[in-house]
């Protein structure tokens, strides 16, 4: 009988646990991209990088950044942790998807993850692939042999 209990008791804590952390509102998932806290954590890493503009996904967890000089940003939210990184010319391959809100990318580090990145409209998406393109032009005018 004491066992029956014992059990009853430790099922009831564990279910007023969960009911107390659901209440507390610890799992409520945030509708709104932090923003300022990707635009700090990026800065953080790249702290000589002008931002010129900010593109979130509608997740809020992959934010892309016009920077100065035609380059592009990019912070990815993974788990506990971000990853930061400059896009450069050839590390990623960018194709369109059925959503003209999306872009699929892959990321050609080994280690690196890419996936479908979907935004809140289709400019966003298109403002995005526009920037990678600009990253792309501009690797390409720099390996122009000059003119004479």
């Amino acid at each position: 009988m004491a066992l029956e209990v014992l059990a009853a008791l430790v099922i009831g804590g564990i279910i007023f646990i969960i009911f107390m952390v659901h209440v507390t509102g610890r799992w409520v998932k945030r509708d709104d991209p932090d923003t300022g806290t990707a635009l700090i954590e990026f800065n953080r890493v790249y702290p000589g990088e002008a931002i010129r503009s900010v593109v979130n996904t509608t997740d809020g967890r992959a934010h892309f950044y016009r920077l100065h000089g035609g380059k592009t940003g990019f912070l990815q939210e993974m788990g506990h942790h971000s990853v930061a990184r400059l896009i450069e010319a050839g590390s990623i391959h960018v194709g369109p998807m059925d959503d003209a809100r999306a872009l699929k990318i892959d990321f050609r580090e080994a280690g690196f993850p890419g996936g479908v990145y979907h935004f809140e409209s289709e400019q966003d998406a298109a403002e995005v692939s526009l920037w990678l393109c600009g990253t792309f032009a501009m690797a390409a005018h720099e390996e122009e042999p000059p003119r004479t």
